[in-house]
């Protein structure tokens, strides 16, 4: 997604406007930004809460103290090139990616989940989710248990985690030595 974000694949203001509230922005934050983006041009990428404010119906000390919010919470950065002060919005943008990715992968790891009950037709406690987790990370994923569920005719759940734990075991990793220089 990022690097979709990065070629001008996904719209900035879209995104913002859709996924906003994951970072912690309010509406007032939002439109100034939005606002901002919108006037951006090569020349100027700087705004005053005053001339800011010419297009909005929050007062300059309102936009000072949004912006000034933004900052602390380091959403957006001020950045000096060649001699010009420039709101860097790419603070809140990554922020904003790693949430929508997170999301989706907790979104994805559910789905898996439910697979995997649907096919024990027994449902997943946070102890047994834990248990899978800790297979994954011997290099069984949860697509590949799924496949041991139907391929050795699995029924119990305590009949999977035996079956995983003599499988995880025979999988473990193995280093092994070779010369190179023979071959």
């Amino acid at each position: 997604m990022n690097k979709l974000f990065k070629d001008g694949l996904i719209n900035k203001k879209t995104l913002l406007i859709l996924n906003y509230k994951k970072v912690g922005i309010n509406e007032n934050q939002l439109s100034i930004l939005l606002l901002i983006m919108e006037l951006s041009t090569e020349e100027q990428k700087n705004f005053t809460p005053i001339q800011l404010s010419n297009y909005m119906t929050l007062t300059s000390d309102k936009i000072e103290q949004e912006i000034s919010n933004l900052l602390k919470n380091s959403n957006i950065k001020i950045v000096i090139k060649s001699k010009k002060t420039i709101l860097d919005l790419s603070p809140l943008f990554n922020k904003l990616l790693v949430k929508i990715e997170d999301e989706y992968t907790k979104t994805k790891n559910k789905e898996n989940y439910k697979i995997i009950e649907n096919k024990l037709n027994y449902k997943l406690k946070d102890t047994d989710i834990t248990k899978l987790e800790e297979y994954s990370t011997s290099g069984l994923s949860i697509a590949k248990i799924a496949s041991i569920i139907d391929s050795s005719n699995v029924e119990t759940l305590d009949e999977l985690f035996k079956l995983l734990d003599s499988k995880a075991k025979n999988s473990s990793v193995k280093i092994t030595m070779y010369n190179w220089l023979n071959d």
